[in-house]
C-alpha cells in the first residue's frame, strides 16, 4: 500500500509541469474548436445557471433558503452551489476516459499514466475559476460584497481538486478494465445531482419515511462537505473549524478513496498496454 501512495505522489510530483502543459494544451485546442473560443466558457455555465434559476426559482416560486437562521435569496444561493458542482462533475466523468483517451500515447512511448487523472482536474480548474468569477458578479448584484471568509472558498476549492483526484485515479483504471464504467458514472452523477444541496438544501421534512436516515446519508455525501463549505464561507460566516468532525470524516473518506486509487494504479501500470 505504501509502495503504491509512494510511486503515484513520486510520479505527480516529478512531472508538475508535464501536468500544466498537458492541461493548457486540451484547454487551449478544447478552445480553437469553436468559433467563439473562451467565450462559451463563460456563456455555457451562465445559460445553465439561468436555466436551474427559472425553473426552480421563478416557476417553481423558490425564492429564498432559510438556513442557520439566516435566509438567503435562491439565486445567489444557487450560483455558488452550482460553481462547486461546475467543476467536481466533469472532473468526474471525464477522470473516468483520462488514461483511455491518452491511449496513443502511452502505446508510443513510456508515459507517467497516473498523472493523467490531474490533468483533467487541472484543466477543469480554469473552468471553475471563470465560473467563480461569474459567481462573485452575481452575488455582488444582489448584495453580497466580498469579505475575510471568502478566502475559505481556496481551501474548500482544494477540497474539490484532491476528491477529484482520488476518485480519477481509481476511475481511470477502472474504465479501463470495463469500458461500460464511464456510462454508469455519467448516469450516477445526474443522480447525485439532484441528492447534493444544489437546487435545494437536502433535507427531508420529518413527514418522509425514514427522514432521519436519509439526511445522513445525504450528509455522508463527500459534495455535500464542498458545497456547503462554498456556502458557508459566502452566507454564514463560518470556517472549517466550526464543524470539525465532518471536517475528519471528509478527509479520511479521500484518504481512503486516494489509497484505492493507487494501489489499482500500481497494479495495473505495465498492464494499461494490453487492455487497449
Amino acid at each position: 500500500m505504501l509502495k503504491s501512495v509512494t510511486y503515484v505522489l513520486k510520479e505527480n510530483l516529478s512531472n508538475l509541469y508535464r501536468i500544466y502543459s498537458i492541461s493548457k494544451y486540451e484547454l487551449l485546442g478544447d478552445m480553437r474548436d469553436s468559433k467563439f473560443g473562451i467565450f462559451w466558457n463563460f456563456a455555457s455555465p451562465a445559460i445553465q445557471v439561468f436555466t436551474y434559476w427559472l425553473v426552480f426559482g421563478v416557476a417553481w416560486g423558490r425564492n429564498a433558503v432559510t438556513y442557520r437562521g439566516i435566509t438567503v435569496s435562491y439565486l445567489p444561493w444557487l450560483v455558488v452551489g452550482f460553481a462547486c458542482w461546475w467543476y467536481i462533475r466533469p472532473c468526474i466523468t471525464e477522470g473516468c476516459s483520462a488514461v483511455f483517451s491518452k491511449t496513443n500515447v502511452i502505446t508510443k512511448m513510456k508515459f507517467p499514466v497516473s498523472v493523467l487523472p490531474a490533468t483533467v482536474c487541472l484543466k477543469e480548474l480554469f473552468n471553475h475559476w471563470i465560473m467563480m468569477i461569474i459567481t462573485i458578479v452575481t452575488l455582488m448584484l444582489c448584495g453580497y460584497y466580498p469579505n475575510w471568509n471568502w478566502l475559505w472558498i481556496l481551501y474548500y476549492m482544494f477540497c474539490a481538486f484532491m476528491l477529484a483526484e482520488a476518485i480519477g485515479l481509481v476511475l481511470s483504471v477502472l474504465t479501463m478494465l470495463w469500458r461500460d464504467v464511464k456510462k454508469f458514472i455519467t448516469s450516477i452523477m445526474r443522480m447525485l445531482m439532484y441528492f447534493s444541496p444544489i437546487l435545494w438544501t437536502c433535507e427531508f421534512k420529518s413527514h418522509v419515511p425514514f427522514h432521519s436516515l436519509l439526511n445522513k446519508l445525504v450528509k455522508a455525501n463527500p459534495v455535500y462537505y464542498i458545497i456547503q463549505g462554498y456556502r458557508d464561507a459566502v452566507f454564514y460566516g463560518r470556517s472549517v473549524l466550526n464543524h470539525p468532525v465532518i471536517t475528519l470524516y471528509f478527509w479520511c473518506l479521500v484518504l481512503v478513496i486516494f489509497i484505492i486509487g493507487c494501489a489499482l494504479m500500481y497494479k495495473f501500470k505495465k498492464k494499461f498496454i494490453d487492455m487497449i
